[in-house]
């Protein structure tokens, strides 16, 4: 017989220090694909001489959890976790929404890096595989990992999705069938974020205060790893730390063409020049996306992500299609700012506090 997914669960919790993992305090968050896993290094050893030509050598090099989940975001409650572990910290301002709007009883969680740029929490993760029957169903534990990649898919008439995935430390198995939630129910559709409610809106600020005429984006916050070779020592199977190298957050966005002010504007540093310029056009970035349901009273659940300082760059020409439009394909990387935050994702919901246990 085959055995549908659908029953299957993805949670996540906060470890307070590496080693040990969340006990109690897991958050399940529907996803419309999970490929965390546990993944074996088996490898095959070199070509010998003596016998048959084939193989003589198998052996295994280590092992890792590695892989996510493809999510419609909840912007509700659970997705706070998520981007704290994504983006290093949080500091929470009550009674206001992202715009910084007075809202009674909403709460603008502002996350961005920690003190130590570099530092991303220890989470435990958690996947439910369902089997013919509850007995044979299989748990699956995934601890000491860290958030390696965020990101949103923009697109302009459907459901924002995101994708998080994960590196850990320590994969294992476990008997699901005691396993338990700090969110009982799951969190529903009203929360969703949705391209085209009327709300939302991508601008570069400095350039125009209008919105965008995008079709579809990206956003990509990525958290690059020391290789995993130099995690590992001698007489260990297991990484011994997931060490964060570099990070980025990544722009790219397809724009309906209506003139060539802004093309101008990155190629020659005036929407009216007539020469390339060798200086790098660098601007920010203010992108908001809403649900199209109510948090409270006339406030909808918010999602806002900023820079003061993103590098922008043609990717490709203007192309000229038969029977298309005309569009231009715009990526950006954020670089250093001379002080302050590199980014800030801003969250707007009725969620008092997230607080990191210790």
């Amino acid at each position: 017989m085959a055995i549908t997914a659908m029953n299957g669960v993805l949670s996540f919790g906060p470890q307070p220090a590496k080693g040990t993992a969340a006990s109690t305090t897991f958050y399940k968050h529907r996803a419309s694909d999970i490929d965390l896993s546990t993944i074996s290094d088996d490898r095959l050893g070199p070509p010998e001489v003596g016998g048959q030509p084939v193989p003589t050598i198998p052996y295994r090099a280590g092992v890792v959890a590695a892989g996510g989940a493809t999510l419609l975001p909840r912007l509700q409650n659970t997705l706070g976790w998520l981007l704290y572990g994504a983006v290093g910290a949080v500091a929470t301002t009550a009674n206001q929404d992202v715009l910084g709007t007075t809202v009674t009883g909403f709460f603008n969680h502002g996350f961005t890096f920690a003190s130590d740029s570099t530092y991303l929490p220890w989470m435990t993760w958690r996947k439910y595989t369902p089997g013919t029957n509850t007995a044979s169903a299989m748990g699956e534990v995934f601890r000491d990992t860290k958030i390696i990649s965020f990101t949103l898919g923009l697109p302009n008439d459907g459901l924002i999705t995101s994708r998080v995935d994960v590196l850990g430390c320590m994969p294992s198995y476990a008997d699901p069938t005691a396993w338990t939630y700090t969110n009982t129910n799951w969190e529903d559709y009203q929360s969703i974020p949705i391209g085209c409610v009327t709300t939302g809106y991508m601008q570069i600020p400095s350039f125009s205060g209008s919105d965008l005429p995008i079709v579809a984006g990206t956003l990509t916050f990525a958290n690059a790893p020391l290789d995993m070779r130099q995690e590992r020592v001698y007489g260990d199977p297991y990484l011994q730390d997931i060490t964060i190298i570099a990070r980025s957050l990544a722009v790219d966005l397809i724009i309906k063409w209506e003139d060539p002010q802004l093309y101008k504007k990155l190629m020659t540093g005036t929407t009216s020049g007539m020469s390339w310029t060798m200086a790098p056009y660098v601007a920010n970035l203010d992108v908001l996306c809403v649900s199209s349901r109510l948090a409270i009273l006339t406030t909808p659940w918010q999602l806002r992500v900023r820079s003061d300082n993103v590098m922008y760059q043609m990717n490709g020409g203007i192309r000229l299609a038969g029977n298309g439009s005309v569009m231009m394909r715009l990526t950006g990387t954020v670089i250093a700012p001379t002080s302050g935050a590199a980014y800030t994702v801003n969250l707007g919901n009725t969620n008092t506090s997230y607080v990191w246990p210790t």
